[in-house]
């Protein structure tokens, strides 16, 4: 592991420590580089500011990991993995997403658009659909998404992730089902 990187690790770790006792925006770089032990300059080093560094933690510590091989057959269970990366550190996605739920809701929009465009594709394979019709239809299931589980988190995250991973799985068999069905001009 690079220097750069082991640096970018430990101060994402101790912004995950100040995020126990402050609220994300109540957090200044003196409060990181206090709890890492480096200072101001190496900070602006490698990141511009906290919200710069939060996206990398988002990207980085979750997303780069779930998005990884994700295929409309396994999202499922990339999503769960998501989740309970979450409930481990549940103070920080708590708190970070009080105040900054947008970075965290375009990286998982992305995702969850990217999956569904592909699923919409799939189970349109007669062309019932236009190119706008899958674009809407792909992009009001990812807000749905990730409505869920900005709500999920927000709320304090009480239901467990088996549980959510599990409904957004049922939903989208639904939704599959369906598809099916107009696809077959049945309805």
């Amino acid at each position: 592991m690079s220097d750069s990187l082991i640096t970018k690790k430990a101060i994402a770790a101790a912004l995950k420590q100040v995020c126990r006792e402050k609220p994300f925006d109540k957090i200044s770089i003196a409060d990181i580089t206090a709890v890492c032990g480096l200072n101001r300059q190496t900070f602006y080093y490698h990141f511009q500011d906290k919200y710069e560094l939060l996206s990398w933690i988002y990207y980085n510590e979750n997303f780069s990991k779930i998005t990884e091989d994700i295929t409309f057959d396994n999202w499922d269970q990339k999503i769960l993995e998501m989740l309970q990366i979450m409930e481990k550190e549940k103070w920080f996605y708590v708190n970070t997403l009080k105040e900054q739920e947008h970075t965290f809701e375009s990286y998982l929009f992305e995702m969850a658009k990217a999956l569904f465009s592909e699923a919409i594709a799939r189970l349109d394979e007669n062309n019932h659909l236009n190119d706008m019709e899958r674009e809407f239809d792909a992009e009001f299931y990812a807000y749905g998404i990730c409505g869920v589980i900005v709500s999920w988190t927000q709320s304090g995250m009480r239901i467990k992730p088996e549980v959510v991973a599990e409904h957004l799985r049922s939903l989208a068999k639904d939704t599959e089902r369906i598809g099916y069905i107009r696809s077959q001009g049945i309805i």
